[in-house]
């Protein structure tokens, strides 16, 4: 799994869930989408004890 297949996935969910969660969906779609931008490949299998705030 990627985290593009990831984002697009949930992207398509957003469309089928209910109201009461599409804040939680684009919350989700952002984390990924940073991790994605700051290079994070496989973020179940990244060690983030060594990243810095």
């Amino acid at each position: 799994m990627t985290n593009e297949k990831a984002i697009e996935a949930l992207k398509q969910i957003k469309t089928y869930t209910a109201a009461t969660l599409l804040d939680e969906i684009d919350y989700a779609v952002k984390v990924l989408e940073k991790l994605k931008k700051d290079g994070v490949k496989d973020p179940l299998n990244t060690d983030f004890t060594k990243v810095a705030n």
